[in-house]
């Protein structure tokens, strides 16, 4: 996060945190504000947030003054639990509810998903667009976000995009396909899906919002914000594709005519798949307004796909 201006950062309290995201988060807080910031780990503490500048604590969700006592004197909680579709999850964020309420923290971040828009009919998705779950993992991020709104004064809850970067899971798959897949295969792909959106986020942007949303020092209100990149016309499949056929040294697929896009709908409903999000994109106007851009999303595309190449030049700063 760059620009960072304040006369005393507020002490911040990172929920979760341990994977991929959460490192992006460290590497990008300001130096100033990075002693104030301190990762509650429910489970296993890595090696690289041992070493961090940041300060880490272990925490035993099942302890409600465990929970009580690590939360105090913090002005701001992230949340960056996820739910796995089990129930786990808004369980145990609804037997800390009372914690939350009572913890002093003025207001909690929280990292939702645009998932829980899996099931809406509709193409062009913004904040107002009612969220409709189709599955349990769906539903408990959205189960999520209503307990924390009511628990906290403020809850900013960030509906992310699929998230890519070092360490994480989105884009590997279409890698290994790259890698491995016939190039007729490819060429079927390119036909298919063509421009199909991929509302994809760099973890660096995701990161950079997580903080501008924690470290902002006037009252934000309780509001969800969409985070995508898909202001950026490229960020669709067959950019994906081209930036990974250079970056694995396979044949360009560029002059693969794409199909209509009813043959994709027809596709996806022989498989049992949802077809509304065919033609779908995200709304970028909020996320604008706290400071999430895209001007970044090619260069961070083609750097991650030389990283899972294998280039020794794909390093993302």
């Amino acid at each position: 996060m760059e620009n960072y201006n304040s006369t005393e950062a507020p002490c911040v309290a990172v929920l979760g945190g341990t994977g991929f995201v959460g490192r992006a988060l460290v590497a990008r807080c300001p130096k100033e504000v990075s002693g104030r910031v301190t990762f509650l780990v429910h489970r296993s503490t890595p090696a690289w947030l041992a070493a961090a500048a940041v300060s880490s604590s272990g925490v035993d969700l099942e302890d409600v003054n465990d929970v009580r006592a690590a939360l105090d004197r913090h002005d701001v909680l992230i949340n960056l639990l996820r739910p796995d579709g089990s129930g786990w999850y808004p369980e145990m964020l609804q037997r800390l509810q009372p914690i939350f309420e009572r913890a002093g923290i003025r207001r909690c971040v929280h990292a939702s998903s645009i998932d829980v828009y899996s099931g809406a009919d509709v193409d062009c998705v913004d904040e107002e667009t009612p969220p409709r779950p189709r599955t349990a993992y769906e539903a408990e991020h959205l189960a999520a976000e209503g307990i924390l709104a009511a628990a906290f004064p403020e809850t900013v809850v960030l509906r992310l995009g699929a998230v890519f970067g070092a360490g994480g899971r989105n884009v590997v798959s279409f890698a290994e396909e790259m890698r491995h897949a016939p190039g007729w295969k490819l060429a079927l792909r390119r036909a298919l899906y063509g421009d199909r959106r991929m509302h994809l986020v760099s973890v660096e942007t995701v990161a950079d919002a997580l903080l501008r949303a924690a470290l902002t020092e006037a009252p934000l209100g309780s509001q969800v914000i969409l985070v995508t990149e898909d202001s950026d016309p490229d960020n669709n499949f067959a950019y994906v594709q081209d930036r990974l056929a250079e970056a694995f040294g396979r044949a360009s697929l560029k002059s693969v005519p794409v199909l209509p896009r009813v043959c994709l709908r027809l596709a996806l409903k022989a498989r049992g798949l949802p077809t509304g999000a065919v033609n779908r994109r995200f709304s970028s106007e909020r996320g604008l307004r706290l400071g999430v851009t895209s001007v970044h999303f090619r260069d961070r595309l083609g750097a991650y796909a030389r990283l899972l190449a294998g280039d020794e030049n794909g390093a993302i700063s």
